[in-house]
């Protein structure tokens, strides 16, 4: 097997310590056969049963999401199962300016109310195992509730209900680290096995469940989830499916960024796909990329797709004007000299997550960034959180937690809450865990970065990308590898962007020439014209443009 690989490829097998031929077919060829059983999963026996015993009865049921890309699409996933199934589901997702995250007693009730729901399950996606609250009272309406999510769990049980959650103790799938549509697609998988038992689909069309993993893939990378071996698979597999869905709702999404039809990277799904579809809901309209994902008529499709897309304006509109806020109080405040950056301001709540990402991407550090909720010192603070590979955000969350209020996420991403007058206190600490943290890097994992020396020629052969594509999805415990050539020779460079903050090169190859693009190194161009001849970090990048696509490197140290 690794006679037929480049050495470049081989490298950055030695570097993941994959050394096995089987253990690199297996990398190189994900199969879904290899998946792990869902009755593995504690907790899916009895929701299996529990929905079956539903659907037999004809109950009504409820799936309710959150709003981000994860929780949209697992709830899309349920919605479209269960329409295959030939039963039509309620759903519903929070308002994240106004309704906030997780069940809401007073709004369940007013749906129930509004559709005459009357003996219904309730089924959570990405969101419910913080609820206990309120779980407990809408177990007293009379319904049955099973509550599917990934994130950590609190203190204490939920009451009466079924829960499946791979963070549980004793869950077999503990190691996996499904998205919250992972959790749903497993419960799909085996609903649907159960139900082929009881003879459903003897009068019935059986789902085919290789349609719902592009909702896998979408919701898994944009979440940031660690890209596990089983993650692998499935984000892979819906990789594949995406370009040519046969469900209509992703076809319109697909189509509306230009993407219908082709080959699809984990950057496609994380800069392009994934901001379409949390455009809605970061303006609290997060029910419009369901609508979308969930239709099957031509005409509506396109509407909804258009909406999406121009909601996606709007916040690219917003997010820009937050970012260099953001990155002029940083400046001014001398923020970034800390191990971890903690802005707060006059933020528009919904876009504080992605302008937490850009700032990572301008300072590569661990980064909060805080939206005010009022107009005095006592009012809390909401903020959103993004890391960097290698420290656990979620861990340093838990180390200040006596600063803060609500908190929770995963090693990459976190949402928290926080008094005016404890910001000051928490960015100290936050810096310190940061820095601990990295600390630990530095004596166990730092031989273990994907960074590898090599020519520029080396990345850029048809040969290597065919593999490096073969490599993805890359994400967390899977990262995108990087290459340095130590004396790549810069043509010609330009700064580009609204602020000129990028850095728009041509670099010389053997016999031809690359495009690069360098985000945030646009205050470089001065010392890179002054000297041409650099040692540069980069990685291969699919840049599409007006319906032509053509590989360049982007750019990470120059």
């Amino acid at each position: 097997m690794q006679d037929e690989l480049p050495e470049l490829i081989k490298k950055i097998f030695a570097k993941k310590n994959i050394t096995d031929d089987q253990e690199i077919f297996r990398f190189l060829h994900p199969k879904l056969e290899t998946l792990p059983h869902p009755l593995k999963m504690k907790g899916m026996q009895q929701a299996v049963e529990c929905i079956v015993k539903g659907v037999e009865e004809g109950d009504d049921i409820v799936i309710w999401g959150d709003y981000d890309v994860d929780g949209t699409t697992a709830t899309s996933l349920l919605v479209n199962f269960f329409r295959k199934l030939g039963i039509e589901p309620y759903w519903h997702i929070p308002n994240r300016l106004t309704d906030g995250y997780g069940l809401n007693t007073e709004v369940f009730e007013q749906l129930k109310s509004t559709h005459s729901i009357d003996n219904f399950l309730l089924i959570t996606v990405d969101c419910g195992i913080s609820n206990s609250k309120e779980v407990a009272e809408i177990l007293e309406l009379g319904g049955k509730v099973i509550v599917t999510d990934h994130h950590q769990l609190p203190l204490g049980d939920l009451p009466g209900c079924v829960i499946l959650n791979p963070n549980q103790d004793g869950c077999d799938f503990a190691s996996e680290k499904l998205a919250g549509v992972g959790v749903a697609f497993y419960l799909a998988a085996a609903v649907r096995s159960e139900l082929e038992k009881h003879g459903y689909f003897r009068e019935n069309e059986k789902p085919n469940l290789k349609d719902y993993l592009g909702f896998v893939a979408l919701g898994t990378v944009s979440d940031l989830v660690e890209i596990t071996e089983t993650n692998r698979i499935l984000v892979r597999a819906g990789m594949e499916a995406l370009p040519n869905s046969s469900i209509p709702g992703l076809r319109y999404l697909l189509e509306s960024a230009g993407l219908y039809g082709s080959l699809l990277t984990s950057e496609d799904i994380g800069f392009s796909i994934g901001p379409r579809i949390n455009a809605a809901g970061r303006l609290g309209t997060a029910d419009v990329a369901v609508e979308l994902m969930t239709c099957d008529n031509h005409t509506s499709g396109s509407d909804l797709a258009k909406k999406l897309e121009s909601y996606n304006e709007r916040r690219k509109s917003i997010c820009s004007d937050n970012l260099e806020t953001a990155l002029t109080l940083i400046q001014r405040g001398n923020l970034a000299e800390k191990s971890a950056i903690v802005v707060a301001g006059d933020f528009h709540p919904g876009v504080i997550g992605i302008v937490a990402s850009k700032i990572v991407d301008v300072y590569r550090k661990p980064t909060v960034v805080f939206a005010e909720e009022g107009e005095n010192e006592s009012t809390s603070y909401k903020g959103s959180g993004r890391s960097v590979e290698g420290i656990d955000l979620l861990g340093c969350l838990h180390n200040c937690s006596h600063l803060l209020g609500k908190y929770g996420g995963h090693a990459m991403a976190a949402g928290l809450s926080i008094a005016a007058n404890n910001i000051k206190s928490f960015r100290e600490e936050m810096s310190r865990h940061v820095e601990l943290e990295k600390m630990n890097i530095l004596q166990g994992a730092q031989g273990n970065t994907l960074n590898i020396e090599c020519n520029l020629d080396e990345v850029m052969s048809g040969n290597a990308i065919d593999y490096l594509m073969k490599l993805e999805p890359f994400g967390p415990e899977n990262e995108k590898p990087i290459f340095t050539d130590p004396k790549a020779q810069v043509i010609s460079c330009k700064a580009i962007g609204g602020l000129g903050q990028h850095l728009q090169l041509i670099v010389r190859g053997k016999y031809t020439n690359y495009r690069a693009i360098g985000f945030g190194l646009g205050e470089r161009i001065s010392e890179v014209k002054k000297q041409p001849e650099r040692s540069i970090t980069f990685t291969p990048m699919m840049n599409r443009f007006r319906g032509s696509v053509e590989w360049q490197l982007r750019i990470i140290e120059i």
